[in-house]
């Protein structure tokens, strides 16, 4: 890192982080509630050593599986039946065995998605697997399946929740409603690898006014005031800091999360509008469909220090999706879409991935009937062919 640059991050301490555009395509940004150790006046960070074996993982599996999945949808409102809900063949061994043949590292299972809906059987709410007639606990299923095959388990825990009538009415009261459920999630299925945080943008309403232009965008652009177009991802983040992350309670949970399981490393995804931007505090960053990131920058600034904070990118097997929806790839699965990624593409993501140190998280949506598309299936074993 050059000496400019150092010296704007430590000088960034409005809202704790900095941010920076690098490369073609790239939003790359970083902040951390943790604190690396080992390091020397004058020297980069390094990773911590739980980053640094979540960064050994290389490869994991996205396993988007719900209430959505039996409604041909890829979000809901938190009204659909889950008497619905009956995977009869249901088999995470498969889920996991096809991981752990594909050379994945871990697996990450949406345990609550924007719907509401638990895959586990919550006190908190009656909107979850006892309502369905297998009465299945997803979540436990999964974790015994990953455990089975030497993979490490984490899970995906949307923040926004359109079935619990507190999020709406009483955020002091949802935020305890999470805790409980965190708690849940933190205590019952043993270590926890990565918290994937999602749906923040419900309680951020400020700094949604542009979207985030590449670099190689914004160099095209030569009139100053086509320039001004550009998003400021600094604004962004300060926003987040100013409205999001205090009505969400952020820190407290961030906290909360760490008390329960110390190793467990958070992440907030911020989307596709902002990919790499890092809604601290956090332990790594999302790259939401960031498969054509060029350059990274893992060093940021938070809390007066320089932390590192490495990135995760997120993508589909699938690449279809319902217009106006994901169109790119959908994220459940949907009986019309037999699209998926060749061995080529997902070995391209692979490379990119290692290129940029990250580690590519490529979410396979299981079918109603349990077990994975035959389709996903053929791809991943092909991998090692």
């Amino acid at each position: 890192m050059n000496t400019p640059r150092r010296d704007f991050l430590r000088k960034t301490t409005l809202a704790g982080t900095a941010l920076s555009i690098l490369g073609t395509g790239s939003i790359l940004a970083g902040s951390s509630g943790n604190t690396t150790s080992g390091t020397s006046v004058g020297e980069d960070p390094k990773p911590n050593p739980i980053q640094a074996k979540w960064m050994s993982y290389g490869f994991g599996m996205f396993l988007h599986f719900g209430i959505n999945t039996y409604y041909d949808k890829e979000w809901s409102d938190g009204t659909l039946d889950p008497s619905k809900i009956n995977p009869n063949e249901l088999d995470t061994d498969q889920w996991c065995s096809v991981a752990k043949e594909a050379g994945m590292k871990y697996v990450m299972l949406v345990t609550k998605h924007h719907d509401g809906f638990c895959n586990w059987p919550t006190k908190f709410t009656d909107y979850n697997v006892n309502a369905t007639p297998l009465k299945i606990d997803l979540v436990k299923r999964v974790s015994d399946s990953a455990k089975k095959f030497g993979l490490d388990f984490g899970i995906y825990y949307s923040l926004w929740d359109r079935h619990e009538k507190t999020h709406d009415s009483d955020e002091k009261a949802y935020v305890e409603f999470m805790k409980n459920q965190l708690a849940e999630l933190l205590t019952n299925y043993g270590p926890i690898c990565e918290l994937w945080f999602d749906g923040f943008w419900k309680k951020q309403h400020s700094g949604w006014k542009k979207t985030v232009k590449t670099k190689t965008e914004a160099s095209a652009n030569t009139d100053n005031k086509d320039k001004s177009d550009m998003a400021d991802p600094v604004d962004f983040i300060h926003s987040w800091r100013m409205e999001g992350a205090y009505r969400w309670q952020m820190d407290h949970l961030y906290d909360f999360v760490k008390k329960l399981q110390p190793n467990c490393l958070v992440a907030n995804n911020a989307t596709t509008a902002f990919p790499g931007v890092p809604l601290h505090p956090v332990d790594l960053r999302c790259g939401e469909k960031a498969t054509e990131q060029t350059a990274d920058q893992k060093i940021w600034s938070w809390k007066g220090d320089d932390v590192y904070l490495p990135l995760q990118i997120e993508t589909t097997l699938s690449q279809q999706g319902k217009k106006g929806d994901f169109e790119s790839g959908s994220w459940f699965w949907h009986e019309w879409d037999h699209s998926v990624a060749s061995k080529e593409k997902v070995q391209s993501w692979l490379k990119k991935a290692k290129d940029l140190q990250a580690n590519l998280l490529l979410n396979c949506g299981p079918m109603a009937n349990g077990k994975l598309r035959p389709e996903d299936v053929a791809v991943l074993k092909s991998l090692v062919k």
